[in-house]
């Protein structure tokens, strides 16, 4: 009987021992869960704020020298690839040799915005969702991909053709933004504007939030002005 009560008793330790078990990793699983649910609430109400600081405001891209040098080299680099003018090649070219094209300007400018190769696709969308969401392109810094909408490379409109050649630009922009952030490049970015980028990646605003604080958040604002800044200067040189 003593050896079946000492089982008995070591059973039910153990069973004891198991709802304490869970118990402490449920116990520790909502706490985390708490903690997660606080940080998310501060985040939407410091982007709410940031929101409202955008909203109306007069902000505007102004370059730093870095992006002046940069801008220089890529405007250089479109008068030595499109000497006739970037509508007058594209007219040239099938719907293949688009797509060629685009691979040659992303494996070249990585090298202009002195950023690591990026794994570069180009989508296709299949549903009108897919379409918008796809936008003209997006670069994914988790997976450090460059999408571009091959909807717009197959369409007839020359402009909408070329407008890819820009998104390129802006995309790689942002690839530079977060080398440095994360000080995998020294680029020479003043700390006020670096310190807006990392603010801006914790508090990033969505299009569907707000189209006017999107574009004018400092990321994309920055990848917008550097965008039409090239685009200005190009068109400006020829």
């Amino acid at each position: 009987m003593s050896s079946l009560k000492a089982d008995n008793m070591n059973f039910i330790q153990k069973i004891v021992e198991t709802v304490k078990n869970a118990f402490s990793d449920l116990v520790n699983e909502i706490s985390c869960r708490i903690k997660e649910w606080q940080i998310r609430r501060e985040i939407a109400k410091e982007k709410k704020g940031y929101i409202g600081r955008l909203t109306g405001s007069e902000i505007q891209y102004e370059p730093e020298e870095p992006d002046k040098e940069l801008a220089l080299r890529v405007v250089s680099y479109l008068r030595e690839l499109f000497q006739d003018g970037i509508e007058s090649k594209l007219q040239e070219l099938s719907i293949d040799e688009r797509k060629d094209l685009m691979c040659q300007i992303v494996e070249e400018a990585e090298k202009i915005f002195e950023v690591d190769s990026v794994n570069f696709e180009i989508l296709y969308p299949t549903t009108v969702e897919e379409f918008y969401a796809y936008g003209c392109g997006f670069y994914d810094r988790s997976k450090n991909l460059l999408c571009l909408n091959g909807a717009y490379l197959e369409d007839d409109h020359l402009e909408l053709v070329e407008e890819q050649i820009y998104t390129i630009f802006h995309e790689l922009k942002h690839a530079r933004q977060y080398a440095a952030i994360e000080q995998e490049k020294e680029y020479g970015y003043s700390e006020e504007i670096l310190d807006a980028w990392k603010y801006n990646v914790v508090v990033y605003i969505r299009p569907d939030e707000s189209d006017e604080a999107y574009r004018k958040q400092a990321l994309e604002r920055d990848a917008f002005g550097f965008e039409n800044y090239v685009r200005e200067l190009y068109t400006k040189s020829i």
